[in-house]
Parts: structure tokens; C-alpha cells; sequence
């Protein structure tokens, strides 16, 4: 199970950073950039490299292998196969799927029968029957858009508080799917944690938003001191820079130093 193999690296490793392998071509050292898109999964494979011994997950944002085409796929599932056949380290799938039961069960087929992946992100706009067709195999684990970490969320989420009623509708739902349900929280948005708080607890975060977009480790403390699970995704901020393993090492003591 995703929970499972999650907390075993956290306690491990003594790390709640989940690292983002959003991989954009364009953004790659020359190294590898000259080499196409066999760079980025070579990239990927420095980075794990350089990262594998203080992360508790790594994210793969599909995006940036999807905008190129079918060698794209093939190095996003080469990177996920070699996730899956080095390390027991949970690998999440940032795809934010949200489509109808019979095309939302397709989606599903390709990531956990397929790929065997721990965890995907889906969109929940369409209605718990666009969610359940995750949850139906072995071992399936999502996180699903609550509040997230962009400005946008002005837009709908947060003036009519759609946040609290996605998680509302959650809360419900993870009677039936026990430990198969997280909800992504941006960091950016921390204002908001006291009162999700007050009224849910016992879900697993995603938090998104640290560095690059402006969240910080400090705002989301409380959620780690209130005893939630969280996995705190940070992407470019340690993948493009220029000693990741230095990067990573800095966020989980800074973390370490100011969670207690």
C-alpha cells in the first residue's frame, strides 16, 4: 500500500520531501539537453542518483513528457520502471485526471495495471463517480485537487469554499476506501490550513507550492505538528539546481530544525 511504503521511507530517511520530476526539456543542463529526449530520462536517473537516500516519494509530473510525443512516453515509463525496479520508494503520478466513470476506469487501467505506479493526482470537479474507478485496484492510492497552491484558486475554490466541500465529500468516501484517499494542499495557501484542520483530520497531504511558486517550510508546520501525513513536493527548486543533493539536503534540515 501507498501509506505503507510511504512511512516506511519517512521514518527511514527522517524526510517528508517528496521530489518533483518536472523534467522540462527546455530547462535541462546542456549535458543533457544535447542528447534529446534519451537526456531527460538520463537526467532523471542523476537526479534519483543524487536524491534517493533523503526523499520519502517522487512525483513525475506527465506533462512534461506528454508535450513530446511518443518518446516522451516512453521516457516517463522508463523512469517509472526504473523507480520500480531500484527503489521502494513510492512513485506519484501528477496526471490531475477528471473525466466520467468508463473513460476515468481507462485512465486508472494505464496507471495501476499498466505502470503499477503508488499514487496519481486527479481533478474530483466531475463527481465522486469520476474517482471511484481509481480506487477499485489493488492497492490504488489518490491524491485529489482540494486547495491548490496557484492563484487561480481565487477564481472558484476559495471565494465559494469548494476546498471544504471537496474534502467533505472525501471524508465520506474514505470510509469505504480506507488509506486510498489524500487531498493535495498548496503551501501558498496557508491562511486556510486552521480551518481545514478544524474540520478534517486523518487525511495523508500533498503539498505542492514550496520554493519556485513562493510556499515555505515554516507555513506548513502545523499540519506535521497536528500529527497529519504529509509529502511535501518540491521540483525545480532542487532538480535544476546546480548540486541537488545539496538542495535536498538543505530543505530537510531546515524542515528538521523548525518542525520541533
Amino acid at each position: 500500500m501507498f501509506l505503507d511504503k510511504l512511512k516506511k521511507n519517512q521514518r527511514e530517511k527522517n524526510s517528508f520531501i517528496c521530489v518533483g520530476l518536472d523534467s522540462d526539456i527546455e530547462k535541462l543542463p546542456a549535458r543533457f539537453r544535447n542528447e534529446g529526449v534519451k537526456g531527460i530520462e538520463n537526467f532523471n536517473k542523476y537526479i534519483i542518483d543524487q536524491t534517493y537516500e533523503h526523499v520519502c516519494a517522487y512525483k513525475i509530473n506527465i506533462a512534461f513528457y506528454e508535450m513530446l510525443g511518443y518518446k516522451g512516453i516512453q521516457a516517463f515509463e522508463n523512469t517509472v520502471e526504473f523507480l520500480k525496479t531500484n527503489f521502494e520508494i513510492p512513485v506519484i503520478i501528477d496526471a490531475k485526471r477528471g473525466d466520467i466513470a468508463n473513460t476515468a476506469k481507462a485512465y486508472a487501467k494505464y496507471y495501476f495495471e499498466y505502470l503499477k505506479v503508488d499514487s496519481i493526482t486527479v481533478n474530483p470537479l466531475m463527481g465522486l463517480d469520476s474517482l471511484e474507478p481509481y480506487l477499485l485496484f489493488p492497492s490504488s492510492h489518490i491524491f485529489v485537487l482540494a486547495l491548490t497552491s496557484n492563484p487561480g484558486a481565487k477564481d472558484f475554490i476559495i471565494p465559494n469554499k469548494l476546498y471544504l466541500q471537496i474534502l467533505e465529500k472525501l471524508n465520506f468516501l474514505k470510509n469505504t476506501y480506507t488509506n486510498q484517499i489524500g487531498a493535495v494542499i498548496g503551501a501558498t495557501q496557508k491562511e486556510y490550513f486552521e480551518e481545514i484542520l478544524e474540520k478534517y483530520r486523518g487525511f495523508n497531504y500533498l503539498i505542492p507550492g514550496i520554493g519556485s511558486q513562493g510556499g515555505s517550510l515554516e507555513d506548513i508546520t502545523k499540519l506535521i505538528n497536528k500529527g497529519e501525513t504529509v509529502v511535501i513536493n518540491v521540483s525545480r527548486s532542487i532538480i535544476f539546481s546546480e548540486n541537488p543533493k545539496k538542495a535536498i539536503l538543505e530543505y530537510q534540515n531546515l524542515l528538521n530544525n523548525i518542525q520541533f
